[in-house]
């Protein structure tokens, strides 16, 4: 079965790249979504078995989308040009990957958050 992977990220060219390298290492992707409402529309719409999210999107952050996710005990993981020491409620024990991210890097972290 092909994993559906949330996309929650507001740069535009970020999140299609993004996108573009989920399923090109075989995941389906949900959305992308550029701020929390549309990412809580997509979950709850078109569910999903993991996330990645962009943890500052404008002038909000995804903590809405993390503890939507962590109470369907879903994984994610947060992406950020930020240290973890600044990331909001809810992000605790989300792995983490700086931007500019590495697909393959990306991919991997996410094959391994699903086989928890």
């Amino acid at each position: 079965m092909t994993e559906r992977v949330l996309v929650v990220e507001d740069e535009p060219i970020i999140a299609f790249d993004i996108a573009d390298h989920l399923r090109e290492a075989g995941f389906e992707v949900v959305g992308p979504a550029a701020s929390v409402s549309t990412a809580l529309k997509l979950l709850e719409a078109q569910g999903c078995d993991l996330a990645v999210l962009d943890v500052n999107l404008g002038r909000e952050t995804a903590a809405p989308i993390a503890a939507a996710l962590n109470a369907k005990s879903l994984p994610f993981l947060a992406l950020s040009g930020y240290s973890s020491d600044q990331f909001p409620e809810g992000f605790e024990n989300a792995p983490m990957l700086t931007k500019p991210v590495d697909p393959k890097q990306l991919a991997a972290e996410l094959r391994r958050l699903k086989g928890r």
